[in-house]
């Protein structure tokens, strides 16, 4: 990664200013969040908090903890995102408070641990889903699986280059594919209390785990099933009125969701015996299975419309963040330029199309997929220790929400516990993602640090970069 010199000419756009519009409105953003929080993880498999609680009751208890111990995180990440309201995220706070090398580390990891893997997994559970009706006895072809997630992504890239107002308007029609998804499972859910009762529910304590590390354990999964809310503060510089409507809708939004997805658990529990529930990958369908084998085909069409919903907005937030770093200098100058008539940041989408692409094809999207918790854990730590930094050094500064101190104290507190579990349990996965972090270092020194590259680099870096501004009708962003 680097950058141009200052004596370097660059072929740039004048005629007039070019900058991203703010088309996002308060409505689209509680769209965005109802979409990607907790992705699809209440279709598939949310036997992960059971496997440790033992038992329907407590593992309920824990829905019910994790949705709000992610609205306390989110109103942590609020309170930056009004006081910084620029693109990144995350990556911007950081860079803000703690300088270039933290700031570059968050956006390499970002880029590296979550985009790539988080687009080809959410467009591969797209086509694995829409395909599922035609498999019902078996899974679909795996080759089938993935040439279809790259023509879903390809598509869906080419959507977000095109229309950012025609992408969020879109998204709430997906939106409420996952909304309707969730409701239709609790209608049934209750359609068959009302007719059988629910002699699954008779004993909910049964099986309580009393063994305290393993019940902490069960936090780890509660906190995490609820991830991915942290896009949309990668788009402030889109939203129409940051300070005012993102506090709204992360409340709004996460109430919403905790309350669907406790009552769909409860319905599984009503239809299904909480042993099939751990031993299922695909819960959602097993259910509709076991109440009403007709409706499977619909519950698979809406899990995979769902999945697309969630790409989407994952195309739209993380891009931004790579778009930010170039904006910075920690990346070449292509990926801050927008396209002239569309104004979205046509490079910084594509290169990452081009590493989820490499995600689907080489095979190791779900050994990567493994090390986005571990990324996450990282990344909230940063985010609160930023805020707690700048609570203590600027106490005075203009914070259009601010949020209760106790909150990101907890946080802090509760993000320790997760991360020491994380040690225990997948003491080699965290081995990987930090090796995979500590790749960043040279990447910064060749990229960032070092000032006096050789000539021929920068002939080159030109030559790429006016190409691509003459190829995609881009120019750098204001």
């Amino acid at each position: 990664m680097g950058k141009l010199e200052e004596t370097e000419p660059t072929v740039e756009v004048e005629h007039h200013k070019l900058e991203m519009k703010r088309s996002i409105s308060l409505f689209h953003v509680i769209s965005i969040l109802c979409s990607v929080t907790g992705h699809v993880s209440v279709f598939v498999a949310p036997a992960a908090i059971l496997s440790y609680t033992g038992s329907i009751a407590l593992s309920l208890i824990l829905w019910v903890f994790g949705g709000i111990m992610n609205l306390f995180l989110a109103l942590c990440f609020t309170e930056l995102g009004t006081m910084f309201p620029k693109s990144g995220g995350a990556y911007a706070y950081i860079l803000q408070v703690f300088g270039p090398l933290p700031g570059f580390l968050t956006a390499w990891g970002y880029l590296t641990l979550i985009s790539g893997p988080h687009w080809a997994f959410c467009a591969y559970s797209a086509s694995l889903y829409a395909m599922k009706p035609f498999y019902l006895d078996c899974k679909p072809p795996d080759a089938a699986i993935r040439l279809l997630a790259i023509w879903i992504l390809v598509t869906f890239v080419a959507i977000n280059c095109s229309y950012v107002k025609f992408v969020t308007k879109a998204q709430s029609v997906l939106t409420v594919t996952k909304l309707v998804a969730l409701l239709l499972i609790i209608v049934c859910g209750l359609i068959s209390f009302v007719k059988d009762g629910a002699e699954n529910l008779s004993d909910p304590w049964e099986g309580t785990e009393s063994r305290p590390f393993v019940i902490a354990m069960s936090l780890f999964f509660s906190v995490f099933t609820y991830g991915g809310w942290q896009i949309v503060t990668n788009l402030m510089e889109e939203v129409k009125n940051p300070g005012r409507d993102l506090p709204k809708a992360v409340y709004i939004s996460m109430f919403i969701i905790t309350a669907e997805f406790t009552l769909t658990n409860v319905a599984y529990y009503i239809v299904i015996d909480k042993y099939d529930v751990l031993q299922s990958t695909t819960v959602a369908m097993l259910f509709f299975e076991r109440f009403y084998p007709p409706l499977m085909p619909v519950i698979s069409a809406l899990v995979a419309i769902t999945a697309i919903g969630v790409l989407n907005c994952s195309i739209l937030g993380h891009s931004r963040v790579l778009f930010a770093a170039s904006r910075n200098e920690q990346a070449p100058v292509m990926f801050s330029m927008i396209n002239t008539k569309f104004l979205t940041p046509w490079p910084a989408i594509f290169l990452l199309t081009l590493w989820s692409i490499v995600m689907l094809v080489s095979g190791a999207l779900f050994t990567m997929m493994e090390l986005v918790s571990l990324f996450s854990i990282i990344l909230s730590f940063s985010v609160v220790v930023t805020q707690l930094y700048l609570r203590w050094k600027q106490p005075h500064a203009e914070r259009p929400y601010k949020t209760f101190l106790f909150i990101p104290i907890s946080q802090f507190a509760l993000i320790i516990v997760v991360f020491f579990l994380c040690i225990y349990q997948e003491p080699l996965k965290l081995g990987r993602g930090l090796a995979i972090l500590a790749a960043g270092l040279p990447a910064y020194w060749f990229g960032v640090l070092w000032r006096k590259k050789p000539k021929v680099y920068h002939r080159f870096m030109k030559y790429i970069t006016v190409g691509l501004q003459k190829l995609l009708s881009v120019g750098k962003a204001a």
